[in-house]
Parts: structure tokens; sequence; C-alpha cells
């Protein structure tokens, strides 16, 4: 039995560092979109099946309850403060660092499958990466007492680099609005607000609309 809970987050981590392969060597769209969903679906099927046999408990994934009040608060402000730092960030690190990217995702706004993984897939990216990046890995380094900094500084490195595929940018920017996210994390002990802004952060950005509010 698994109760180790850094040995937990590296086998819940793991597939998101692999996938990004998918994205370097994949063209098929739906070969591409079968790895990237499953790259989703088994860590989270696993930490459930954790769950389900008590070696972890939903407060570890940051599955907390709110107030509605207080949730929809916390969603409004943390999508916003989100976007804030997305694009912007983007754009700000792609004038300072080489873009290297080694990928990129086959399916264009031209695809069949493009609404499909505009709803379905970004959906799946935002609950999963919330759950393991954001949750489990807070829950995973304050055990291991690091002060709140470091958990800061240790899990946006490790959102960071499941984008490494994409380059030093997106490396950074991811960082730092996952660092963002978890502010909300810290401070209500739940992912669901995050997992909402992740989806709406992600949707706006892929679909182009937050570059064009932007004006960039």
């Amino acid at each position: 039995m698994i109760n180790n809970k850094t040995a937990i987050l590296i086998l819940a981590a793991l597939p998101f560092y692999l996938n990004d392969f998918n994205n370097i060597f994949i063209k098929h769209e739906l070969l591409w979109l079968t790895i990237d969903y499953g790259a989703k679906i088994i860590p989270l099927a696993f930490l459930f099946y954790l769950l389900k046999t008590n070696t972890l408990c939903s407060k570890d994934l940051g599955l907390v309850n709110m107030p509605l009040k207080r949730l929809i608060l916390w969603t409004l402000g943390i999508t916003i403060f989100g976007l804030c730092l997305d694009e912007p960030g983007f754009t700000l690190w792609s004038k300072l660092l080489p873009s290297m990217r080694l990928g990129s995702i086959p399916i264009g706004a031209d695809s069949p499958l493009y609404m499909l993984d505009m709803t379905l897939g970004l959906a799946l990216v935002a609950i999963a990466e919330e759950v393991i990046f954001r949750g489990l890995a807070f829950t995973t380094l304050k055990e291991r007492g690091y002060s709140i900094p470091k958990i800061f500084l240790l899990s946006a490195v490790i959102f960071g680099l499941i984008h490494w595929s994409q380059g030093p940018v997106a490396i950074i920017a991811t960082a730092v609005t996952g660092s963002g996210l978890m502010i909300c994390m810290y401070c209500t002990r739940s992912i669901y607000p995050t997992i909402i802004a992740h989806y709406v952060i992600n949707y706006l950005s892929f679909s182009g609309k937050a570059a064009q509010f932007w004006g960039l």
C-alpha cells in the first residue's frame, strides 16, 4: 500500500512530464487526444482509488467544500487575478527569453475535434492539474515541513516544468500563474475555485480571446 504522500505526488505527476513527448512526436489528432486524455485520467483514477481505500482523504487533494458565497467570491477573484498573470505573462517572458518550443498541440481551430478539446479536454486539464499540482502538492509539501514561501516556489516549479516541451517562456509563465492559483489553495484549502479559474484562463487563452482583450 502506498502511504507516502511524496511518492504519491511523484507517481501522479509523472504522466504529465511524459505527456509532453506526445506534443513532440504525435501529429495524428485522435492519437494525440487519446494519449493526452489518458495522461490526465490515469493519475486521477489512481488518486481516487487511494481515496476509496482511505490512503488519502478529500482534504489531502483540496476537495474541501466552501459556502456558496465564499466559493463565488474566491472563484471570481482568483480567475481575474489569474487572467492578469497569464496572457500578459506569456507576452512579457516571450520578449525576454527564446521560444525554444519543441512541440505543439496538433489540434487546430479547423479540426473536428477542436470543440471537444476546448470543452471536455480543458475541463479535464483543469481538474487533474488542480487536484495534483495545487491540492496534493500543497498538502505534501506542507507535511514535509516546508515554509509557505518554499511551498509556493516549489509547487510553481513542479507545475511549470510539466510544460517543458513548450519552452522556457511557457515554463516560467505557467509557473507564475500556478503560484497565483496556489494563493487560493493556501487561503481556502480548497481547489474548487481554482478548477473553475484554471478552465476559464485556459479557454480564453487557447481561444485567443485573452490576447484580444489585452490587445496582444
